[in-house]
């Protein structure tokens, strides 16, 4: 069985931007350590939530063990960490209980069928994920190719991850007819601006690049080096998703990016007049790296960007990555002493 590694990863109130707006100008460039496939196929992408409410109502124990059978850890996860469901007694293994229920009830019902008139047809979604698995096969040869599941959770999960499976809930991407669910479950504008069909892709690829490496930030601990994980992070959504402008990967509106080009030289003076490069207190430091309205840090004026650390990352690995032209992606990501890539990039902003 594969092994069950439940990440809450983009959950709304986790530390990492959930996805990003689509308000930047033109395409950007591909990352230059990494050739575009001439030819990829679309990925197929299974629908959870389509196949759980397709369940014959008048033989549903039936139709759940047939989902069990097709879905595995995904389906066991569903009802024990994503719903929360509890087998009580022992007996219930596969919760036909609970999911019994589920698939009757009238709202969560409603809920599928308000996704599906908006997730229907997905073709553009699976063409993009279809490419970036196409690179990431490329790059990453011996790494087993993710593959994807949609889901509903009733607005709590964007995006989970359970070794190679990155699962994507839809009904975090609806801002056009649930921003009113949003609000009443009080996530901030900034958050919601970006819950819509837009972001479904690059916030998965994010999904799966921390899913992939989040063992290296979560040994070294410093300022420098949530900085530069941070920033490896975005490149690698760089590298899988060549059609994305900058400003959607870093999750910034035009005015964001636009502050963040002409700051630059004073977010590094800042860095190291507060001393923050080689602090090891995550807590103490998180606002430079949390989504936000702008980076709330002591110092940093309000109207700055979010997330000032990020960007610096990327700036010193893409100054990184500049600097070593035979290195890959694969080499860049596995790179785990953050202090040789500050050092080897000769970042001056």
């Amino acid at each position: 069985m594969v092994k069950s590694k439940l990440n809450k990863l983009f959950a709304i109130f986790g530390l990492c931007t959930v996805v990003v707006i689509m308000l930047s100008v033109g395409c950007k460039k591909q990352t230059p350590h990494v050739k575009i496939p001439d030819h990829y196929e679309p990925v197929t992408i299974a629908r959870f939530e389509k196949d759980l409410f397709g369940i014959d109502t008048n033989a549903v124990e039936k139709g759940l063990i047939n989902l069990h059978q097709k879905y595995g850890t995904f389906y066991l996860s569903f009802a024990r960490d994503l719903m929360d469901m509890k087998n009580r007694d022992g007996s219930d293994s596969f919760f036909i209980k609970p999911l019994s229920m589920l698939c009757k009830y009238t709202p969560f019902r409603d809920l599928q069928k308000q996704v599906d008139s908006s997730f229907g047809d997905m073709h553009d979604i699976s063409d993009q994920l279809g490419l970036a698995n196409a690179i990431y096969k490329q790059e990453f040869p011996k790494r087993v190719t993710p593959k994807y599941v949609t889901f509903i959770s009733e607005y709590s999960y964007a995006n989970v991850t359970y070794d190679n499976l990155i699962c994507i809930g839809l009904d975090m991407f609806m801002n056009d007819k649930f921003a009113h669910y949003y609000r009443a479950l009080e996530f901030p504008e900034f958050m919601i601006r970006k819950l819509c069909k837009d972001y479904v892709v690059p916030n998965t690829i994010k999904a799966l690049g921390i899913s992939q490496f989040e063992d290296q930030n979560s040994k070294d601990k410093r300022f420098i080096a949530t900085m530069i994980f941070e920033g490896k992070v975005r490149y690698f959504m760089q590298s899988l998703l060549p059609n994305t402008p900058d400003s959607i990967i870093l999750g910034y509106t035009t005015s964001q990016m636009d502050w963040c080009l002409k700051n630059e030289g004073e977010m590094w003076a800042h860095f190291i007049e507060k001393d923050l490069l080689y602090k090891d207190d995550q807590q103490s430091f998180m606002k430079y790296f949390n989504d936000g309205p702008f980076t709330s840090a002591d110092g940093v004026p309000a109207e700055s960007s979010p997330a000032i650390g990020v960007y610096a990352g990327l700036q010193i690995v893409k100054k990184y990555m500049h600097e070593n032209p035979k290195l890959t992606l694969e080499e860049l990501m596995n790179e785990k002493d953050f202090d040789k890539i500050l050092k080897q990039s000769k970042y001056r902003p």
